[in-house]
This record gives structure tokens, sequence and C-alpha cells, in this order.
């Protein structure tokens, strides 16, 4: 049952959150916040952390429940009822899970909050919101297609100021600034499961961004989000917002040939290829980050 719950999580898109808050974190450690105070430091990092992994695992349980349109197989096994919605075990389960998973990020987050300030509360109130209304009704903007734009904003900069205004405790742009690079892979995944799902979703009239564009254009689009992250960083590191060492990320540009593949002729693998080009983007900006100080 373990492994049915942490694979409802999608893991493969849990790094998204990790790396926005780790994003703040390394700001504000470039700014002196971090590591004044080493145990309560590293406390608040695992917090951080553990909120933003809960949070992320939250949505994507909440999703898999509130999808009405599912294959043939999850409609024969939805004979149960909970909260109006017929649904089965399984993902009566996982709903439950998920609700525990923002009942305890809340109680982290109430925690950080006391810690930290009334401008976090807002953050985390917002955060909340946005994070169930993504597919949880009667919001579900997703099907609007809403679920692009969105899910930069909450995941990309909101989230990766948030994590740098808990050690700070004051107003700074650069995690916002930071996130117009690293932030632009999170709507790229999206899109990406939204290519992969596009066939599917346009039968079943499931109005996401890549349905009400088109396809050619929802690709067009992915392809120009993962373009502006290197033009973005290279901009940031020619006007000195970040060190000139940054453009190692350049190096990446080979494992889009691979991508290029997989959007031709497998899109069942753009999810994972794209979380992975995200990851080395993010350790290499990570590391320039720390050691350029």
């Amino acid at each position: 049952m373990f492994r049915k719950i942490l694979a409802a999580s999608r893991p493969a898109t849990l790094s998204v959150s990790i790396l926005s808050t780790f994003l703040g974190m390394i700001v504000a450690y470039r700014q002196g916040y971090i590591f004044r105070n080493y145990p309560w430091d590293i406390w608040r990092i695992f917090l951080i952390a553990s909120a933003a992994l809960l949070l992320q695992s939250a949505v994507n349980m909440m999703n898999n429940y509130f999808e009405e349109d599912a294959s043939e197989e999850i409609l024969k096994s939805r004979d149960s009822y909970f909260l109006r919605y017929k649904r089965s075990r399984e993902e009566i389960l996982y709903f439950k899970v998920g609700i525990m998973f923002y009942i305890v990020c809340a109680a982290i987050g109430l925690y950080l909050f006391f810690c930290s300030g009334v401008q976090l509360l807002l953050i985390e109130i917002a955060g909340a919101f946005f994070a169930y209304a993504y597919a949880g009704e009667p919001f579900s903007y997703k099907k609007y297609g809403l679920g692009v734009p969105m899910s930069f904003i909450m995941m990309g900069p909101l989230m990766a100021y948030a994590s740098y205004y808990i050690f700070s405790k004051a107003f700074s742009a650069e995690p916002v600034i930071y996130s117009f690079t690293l932030g632009l892979y999170i709507p790229a995944i999206l899109l990406a499961n939204e290519l992969r799902d596009y066939e599917e979703d346009n039968r079943r009239g499931i109005g996401t961004l890549t349905v009400r564009i088109g396809y050619s254009n929802g690709k067009a689009l992915y392809f120009l989000l993962l373009l502006f992250s290197y033009i973005n960083t290279i901009i940031l590191a020619v006007l000195k917002f970040i060190p000139a060492a940054s453009i190692i990320v350049l190096s990446t540009i080979p494992l889009m040939n691979k991508i290029i593949k997989t959007a031709g002729n497998n899109r069942k693998q753009l999810i994972p290829e794209t979380a992975r080009l995200y990851l080395i983007f993010s350790i290499e900006i990570f590391s320039v980050l720390v050691l350029f100080k």
C-alpha cells in the first residue's frame, strides 16, 4: 500500500517544490541570513523541505481524486461514495492521505509563521488556496487553462520567496528574479504532462491550456519556456544579478536533443526528461550561487 501511495504522489514531479524552496534558501544564504544560528537553521531547512514535499504530494493526490474522466478500469472500481463523489476505495484513501498531508503542512506553516511574521502567513494562505484550487472543486482552475501560469506563480516566485523570507524576515526581489530562470521549468513540466495527454484530454473535453491553444502551440510554448530559462540566465549574468559563472548551464543544452526526440516519438517520457534537465540545470545554478557568493 505504501508503494501505491507513493506512486499517487507522483514522485517524478516532487523535485519541483524542493528546488524552488532551495532557491529561496540559497538567496538567503548569499545575503548572510542562513547559518547565523546553525542548529536552528538546519531545523528550519528540514521543516521547509518537508512542508514543500507534503504540499505538492497533497496537490497531486487531490488531482487524482477530482479527475472525473478516468480509464475504464478505474471507473469500474468506483463503488464507494465519499464527499458526494463516487470513487474507488484506493482513491478515497489517497484523498484522505492528501488531506492529512495538508494538515501536517499547515501545522508546519503555522509554526514557521509564529517564528517569522505576518507576511509569511499571507503567503501561506495564498499558497494553500491555489494548491487546492488547482484541481479541487469547485474551483479546479486547471480546467480553464490556468494550470500553466498558476503553477509558475505558486511553485516558482511564491515558494522561493516564502522560503527566503523565513530566514530573512525582510523583503527582497532577488528570489523572485531568480525564479524567472529555474521557475520556467515548472510550467514546462506541466505542459509536458498536457502534451502527453493531449488526445485524451481533447476527447474528454478537459480544457487544459494545450487543448485550448492547440497541440502545436502548446509544444511551441513548451520549448519557448526551456529556451527562455537559458536566455534569462544569460541576461541576469550580464546584468550581474547572478555570477558570470552561471552560464555553465549552457552545458545542459545537449540534453535538449533527447527532449526534442522524446517530444516527437515518445511523449510518455517527456515529463521525466524535462524533470531531469530541470534538476541538472538547478544543481549547476545552485553550485555557482553557493561557491561564488
